[in-house]
């Protein structure tokens, strides 16, 4: 089996327009949480989000996402192996001009509003990729809900393990719009006022904006084309618990899986991990799911009892499909630093971690970071960074 590693990690975030500003930021305690500006947030109960706030001035149908996506490649490299397919990941692709051509009428031909719906929004994401790139194919585009880019890099990773391909760039990008918003303030899943991850009184996610692109080869071919490794994908693993639309099994049992998956895959033992970066969305639910999880895995199965671990939710907010590879990005400072960001939000942490996450920066010593990320319909991914 070939060794995978990443040479190229980039990402643009509400709180830096690359990974190393983002980073700093984090590092800081800095979130990006204001009060939403690209609609009117008038007739629901919350009015925050981690908006890019430089993509509310564009010109009249472009979307944001094509402006992110453009942000994102003035920091990756102009060209890619030519053996470099791709991988992409998003949810709603270029939503706001499905949004703004039902809301022009009297400036949308009925002819250029049919094409704004015919045309599948996340293949127009994956075209603009593929035209950046000089890519003939758009690649393969994967939906798991908020675990879909931790999916995309299980599925690379697995790819160039196996010898398919030595080279995959992972990609992924979400913006906020008012038809997503409303659908979570349907469920009541938004916080109306701070979102904090793992704390007692957390009441709701923050939604975020974010693209993020990750570049996977074997370490041969990273070799050959005189790259110098960032880090290891050494584990990957993915599960679904299947009990329910939009909630996890109370107990973890899918994400447990995931992790014994990716654990039996880098061929390491639970006391190895040194740090965790998790989903951590905030809501009760979720953040009850994970503690679970990480108990059974951890203070049942290691030496270490009380492994660091945060969430980024706080300070970038859920960036849904881009979740995984915008914190495998962070992910990555963090095994090279031996830091794990502040929780941002976070005041008075649920009692079963409150000697693992922090409001402040936490120093870990380590080889091995694990990422989990969760989504509705069950669906739990994780991988385990290395250092290379």
């Amino acid at each position: 089996m070939n060794e995978v590693v990443i040479v190229v990690a980039e990402a643009v975030s509400a709180l830096g327009d690359n990974r190393s500003e983002t980073w700093q930021r984090l590092l800081a305690g800095e979130s990006a949480a204001a009060e939403v500006t690209s609609f009117s947030s008038t007739p629901y109960y919350c009015k925050i989000a981690a908006e890019i706030k430089k993509l509310d001035s564009r010109p009249q149908g472009t979307s944001r996402l094509e402006l992110l996506l453009k942000q994102l490649f003035r920091n990756l490299p102009a060209t890619l192996p030519a053996s470099c397919t791709l991988n992409g990941s998003t949810l709603k692709g270029a939503i706001d001009q499905q949004e703004q051509a039902w809301r022009t009428p009297a400036t949308t031909s009925e002819n250029n509003k049919f094409n704004e719906f015919a045309r599948p929004l996340p293949v127009m994401a994956a075209e603009l990729v593929a035209e950046n790139f000089s890519r003939n194919h758009p690649g393969l585009l994967i939906n798991a809900a908020c675990a879909s880019s931790t999916v995309a890099l299980n599925r690379a990773a697995s790819r160039i393990a196996a010898g398919f391909n030595d080279s995959i760039l992972v990609w992924a990008a979400e913006i906020i719009s008012e038809f997503v918003f409303a659908g979570f303030a349907s469920i009541k899943a938004l916080t109306p006022d701070t979102c904090r991850p793992f704390d007692k009184d957390r009441n709701g996610l923050m939604l975020g904006e974010a693209a993020a692109a990750l570049l996977l080869m074997s370490s041969a071919k990273a070799e050959q084309e005189g790259f110098t490794p960032l880090a290891r994908i050494s584990g990957w693993g993915i599960a679904n618990d299947a009990v329910h639309l939009t909630a996890p099994a109370r107990d973890g049992r899918g994400l447990i899986k995931a992790c014994h998956r990716a654990l039996k895959r880098a061929n390491l033992e639970a006391d190895a991990i040194a740090a965790i970066n998790a989903h951590g969305t905030a809501t009760i639910h979720n953040d009850l799911m994970e503690i679970s999880a990480f108990t059974e895995l951890f203070r049942k199965n290691s030496t270490r009892k009380n492994i660091p671990l945060h969430s980024v939710k706080g300070a970038l907010g859920h960036t849904l499909g881009a979740a995984g590879a915008l914190e495998t990005t962070i992910a990555i400072n963090a095994l090279s630093e031996q830091c794990l960001p502040p929780t941002a939000g976070l005041i008075e942490p649920e009692i079963e971690i409150c000697d693992q996450v922090s409001h402040k920066c936490q120093n870990f010593s380590g080889e091995h970071l694990l990422l989990t990320n969760s989504g509705f319909g069950g669906v739990n991914a994780a991988l385990i960074l290395s250092k290379s």
